[in-house]
């Protein structure tokens, strides 16, 4: 079953639109808690890139977009992790912003 029939069935079963809006608000509230705690692995790891090289990530992110620190491959790693964090709070922006 896809998604939207999967809405439609809740939309069936919850005629009430505030009891739907409640089970919806619950379920986005589940999804901010699991990004979330995507978030706090990936803070954790960018800090011990901070640590290592003793720069920010911000910092380095904007070096390393510039061409200024070469193609190690911590760097990549690094820059990765560093994207995927911005791209997260993004869509934790969103889910915000909809419950």
């Amino acid at each position: 079953m896809d998604a939207l029939t999967k809405l439609d069935v809740l939309k069936s079963l919850y005629a009430d639109p505030g009891e739907l809006d409640g089970v919806l608000d619950k379920l986005l509230d589940l999804a901010l808690s699991q990004q979330r705690g995507r978030l706090e692995r990936y803070e954790r790891d960018l800090s011990a890139f901070e640590t290592r090289h003793g720069m920010a990530s911000a910092e380095f992110y904007r070096r390393f977009s510039a061409g200024e620190l070469g193609d190690n491959l911590d760097w990549f790693e690094w820059a990765g992790l560093y994207e995927l964090r911005e791209e997260l709070l993004l869509r934790m922006q969103q889910l915000e912003g909809a419950s």
